[in-house]
């Protein structure tokens, strides 16, 4: 009986059920699609867009991609990507894509960083004035066969710097976290063979040198930041459109391509960097990638020279063909908490043979000033973002007051029963 007076108090007032319910459907529509859109210019505010992007990608990988293994369609679609890859900017990233393996070149650097409460130097390294010495870690000779298990020898804090004792991790894998990265096949030539040794210390940067060919050498730097975070200072790094702001040696910066290969983190850039004056400017055409592995707490860049025809050698300009770089950053505790230690290692051939007097002006007086440009750079970065977001919030709203201020728009259960009520009032009148 009350079930079916029910039914027809529903079929009597099913117009203002309606009417409700279509207002309540609106209001709650709104306001979802209103905080969308705030939480959206949040993020590109914070992250930017390119930040944004890969925030997305990250999302889509891990919640809303499809298990499409094993199936007839990750085929077809594995097939549309390869000729993706092979598309109209001709560049082949399934044979130009950096692989994974030059980041085990930097066992040493990161044995380097967790040792550094026990650094000794050698008498080299005091003999420059050096804060740390890199040279008994680094000259170690990579063990050729696994059956060496005890060094010969092992080097004493006084010697000069070139160490008999080998290691064998060096050749093994750092086995990163990549989920399901590609590998890739180019891989860096370092000269291993050579030994480093102390270049100079200037405020707060260690430097040290290798020579890779005649008169041609690499340099290794390594500092530490108390107060900068990990992933800032990898957003300084990555984000071209950021250092076309700071860099003011970087006269063009461009991307040519990106990986299609979700996961990749691989990019084909064109920067042409600006040289004092009497010097033609040098441009590069280089791939990076980079590795952010959560479990170990490390991030990795990596840089290489590579080849694109529509952006050809020009007159004027001295074009780099070989150029490498590779860099460590490791937190002091997390990604987003400030303190951060990092190695650099980097060669080029500048191309044409240039002074030793003025190479090392320009090592010595250069390096220190950019890597300073960049810290600077990412202190810039991490104030810019804590004032949007302190605005961002100020202005935040979940609920749009011109919902909320109408009382039909409230609950509809609400408005029926004010609505029954009214009638009631009526007809005792």
């Amino acid at each position: 009986m009350l079930l079916n007076r029910f039914v027809l108090a529903i079929k009597n007032q099913s117009k203002e059920t309606l009417r409700a319910w279509s207002y309540q459907c609106e209001s709650i529509f709104a306001q979802r699609s209103r905080r969308i859109q705030q939480l959206l210019s949040f993020y590109q505010s914070v992250y930017g867009t390119q930040g944004l992007k890969q925030l997305w990608r990250a999302y889509y990988r891990r919640e809303l991609q499809p298990p499409l293994r094993g199936m007839i369609m990750s085929a077809v679609g594995l097939m549309g990507l390869n000729i993706k890859r092979l598309g109209s900017d001709g560049f082949d990233w399934n044979k130009e894509r950096l692989s994974l393996a030059n980041f085990d070149l930097c066992h040493r650097d990161i044995e380097f960083i967790n040792t550094l409460t026990q650094n000794q130097l050698c008498d080299r390294c005091q003999a420059k004035k050096m804060k740390y010495c890199y040279c008994q870690l680094g000259n170690q000779r990579c063990r050729k066969s696994q059956s060496a298990k005890n060094p010969s020898t092992s080097p004493s804090p006084s010697t000069s710097g070139e160490a008999d004792e080998s290691i064998g991790y060096c050749q093994k894998s750092l086995n990163l976290d990549v989920r399901g990265a590609p590998n890739g096949s180019v891989r860096i030539q370092a000269q291993d063979d050579h030994s480093w040794e102390p270049y100079f210390s200037k405020n707060e940067f260690s430097i040290w040198r290798r020579e890779e060919r005649s008169s041609l050498y690499s340099y290794k730097v390594y500092a530490r930041f108390d107060d900068i975070t990990a992933d800032d200072f990898l957003h300084v790094q990555t984000d071209l459109d950021y250092r076309r702001q700071w860099d003011d040696t970087a006269l063009r910066l461009e991307l040519i391509s990106e990986d299609p290969v979700p996961g990749s983190n691989s990019h084909l850039i064109y920067w042409e960097m600006q040289w004092p004056r009497l010097f033609a400017n040098r441009d590069y055409v280089y791939c990076r990638r980079y590795v952010k592995d959560d479990n170990k707490k490390l991030i990795f860049i990596c840089n290489r020279a590579a080849k694109h025809n529509t952006y050809p050698a020009l007159s004027g300009k001295v074009r780099v063909t070989d150029y490498w770089s590779l860099m460590v950053i490791k937190p002091f505790r997390g990604f987003h908490e400030p303190g951060l230690h990092f190695v650099l290692t980097y060669y080029d051939d500048p191309g044409v043979p240039i002074p030793q007097n003025i190479k090392s002006w320009v090592t010595q007086k250069q390096m220190p000033e950019f890597l300073t440009k960049m810290y600077v750079a990412t202190k810039n970065y991490a104030c810019s973002r804590a004032i949007k977001m302190k605005d961002m919030f100020n202005g935040f709203s979940l609920i749009s007051e011109d919902y909320t201020a109408n009382a039909q728009r409230g609950s509809w259960l609400g408005s029926l029963s004010r609505r029954k009520a009214n009638r009631s009032s009526e007809a005792e009148r």
